[in-house]
Formats: structure tokens, C-alpha cells, sequence
């Protein structure tokens, strides 16, 4: 729901800010820059050439942006070039999708890791997760470090849908897995079942994917890419004033 407030208020927006300067502030704020990449990355082939249907990866890409401060900003720009105006109608597709989606943002652990991901504070607690309980995810042990590292995850505002996520493919890594030798190793539950609700799972993202979805971009914007944004991501912005 969170994003149709953000349509809604945009629209109350008398004079719009110029897309060019709105880039430049998102892509050199760590999360948002992320979230513009992936945007970039995921939905080349909307922007590129157009299609029937948004890829769901696309749809993703979309609500992680929107749910950084940046990002919302970016609802209120103008597009003023051409080349800008013409991309509007090919990713016009996916608005539907990223509106029904947002309100149900919770539903796939993929999903749940860009918009972790789109926040410097949870990437970062997210990236130490991965980092400290790799052991946990090869169905070893649970350190004290992991469980730690689990501690500083669930205190992000922005990890609070990785709680409630379900494995349903999206991920590039064995989701089913994870959840089951997180409940077995780290909450010692043989079965892979939560016994105390307040017991979330966190899905890590292992660096070598398992799908054939392009790769989530984690590290900081380079100079080249963001030179391509300015152009690229005036097609989706203007499509939600």
C-alpha cells in the first residue's frame, strides 16, 4: 500500500523536479544507486526493446526503487527529452504489476532481498549475515557470530519482510535448504519447522547463482552505468506521475 500513497501524493505535486537531478541524487546514495542498477539490469529487455508482458524480475527490480526515500522522489520528476518520452510507453507495462506487487512485497524471499538490499544500513547488516553464517547455509553449524549477525538483521526495518518470505523459485540459491538448516542448526529444530513464530528466517545470497535471472547487483554504482541511468530510468518515473 505503500506505494499507491506515493502515486497519490505525487500527484498532489504542483511543480515537478528535473529527472537529472533526482538521478544524481539516488545513484550516489549507496542503496538507491543499488536499486537503480538492478533496475537497469532487469528490465534492459523492457527498456531495450520492448514487450507484452513485464518480466517478474523487472516488476521487483521497480518496487525495491520505489521503496527507498530516493526513489519515491523520483515519482515526482520531469522527463523532458525525446529520447525519454519514447521509453515511457514500453515500460507503461509494468506499472500495473509494480502497483498490485508492493502491497504484497512480502510474498517472495527474492523480492524481500532487493528491497533489503535498496538500504545501505540493511544491505550492510544482510551482507554480514552472508558473510558469518555461510557455515549455516552448507548445513554445518550455527556460529555465535551468525546468530549475532541475525540479531543485527532483525533490528532493520528494512528486513522485516525477509520474516515473512516464502521460497517459491525466484531465488538464485537453494531457498528450501537454507530455511531448513537455519531452523535445524541455529533454533534447533529437526524438523525445519519453526516451533516459536517469533523465529524468522533470513535468506543470504550466496555470490554464485543458481537461475538463469540476471545477477543482483550488491556493490556501489560505477561511473559508466550511472552515465547510462540518467538517460534510462527517466522511462519509469514518468510513467507514475
Amino acid at each position: 500500500m505503500w506505494l499507491i500513497a506515493a502515486v497519490l501524493a505525487a500527484a498532489t505535486v504542483a511543480a515537478a523536479i528535473p529527472c537529472e537531478d533526482v538521478q544524481m541524487q539516488c545513484a550516489y546514495r549507496s542503496g538507491c544507486g543499488k536499486a537503480l542498477n538492478n533496475y537497469m539490469i532487469f528490465c534492459s529487455e523492457v527498456l531495450t526493446t520492448g514487450t507484452s508482458t513485464c518480466p517478474e524480475y523487472c516488476e521487483y527490480a521497480l518496487i525495491a526503487l520505489t521503496s527507498t526515500p530516493e526513489g519515491k522522489d523520483l515519482l515526482n520528476c520531469q522527463c523532458k527529452d525525446e529520447y525519454c518520452e519514447g521509453m515511457k510507453s514500453r515500460i507503461e507495462i509494468c506499472r500495473p504489476q509494480v502497483v498490485n506487487g508492493a502491497a504484497n512485497a512480502t510474498a517472495s524471499c527474492w523480492l524481500s532481498q532487493l528491497i533489503c538490499l535498496a538500504d545501505s544500513e540493511c544491505a550492510a547488516a544482510l551482507e554480514y549475515y552472508k558473510l558469518l553464517c555461510w557455515s549455516m547455509y552448507e548445513g554445518r553449524k550455527c556460529s555465535r557470530k551468525c546468530r549475532n549477525s541475525i540479531g543485527i538483521l532483525r533490528k532493520q526495518k528494512k528486513a522485516a519482510a525477509l520474516s515473512t518470505c516464502q521460497c517459491n523459485g525466484d531465488e538464485n540459491y537453494d531457498c528450501k535448504k537454507m530455511q531448513n538448516n537455519f531452523a535445524r542448526l541455529c533454533f534447533h529444530n529437526k524438523h525445519g519447522n519453526y516451533k516459536d513464530k517469533k523465529k524468522k528466517t533470513f535468506q543470504p545470497l550466496p555470490e554464485t547463482p543458481t537461475s538463469k535471472k540476471p545477477s543482483v547487483v550488491t556493490d556501489a554504482a560505477s561511473v559508466a552505468i550511472l552515465s547510462q541511468l540518467m538517460v534510462i530510468i527517466c522511462a519509469y518515473v514518468t510513467t507514475m506521475t
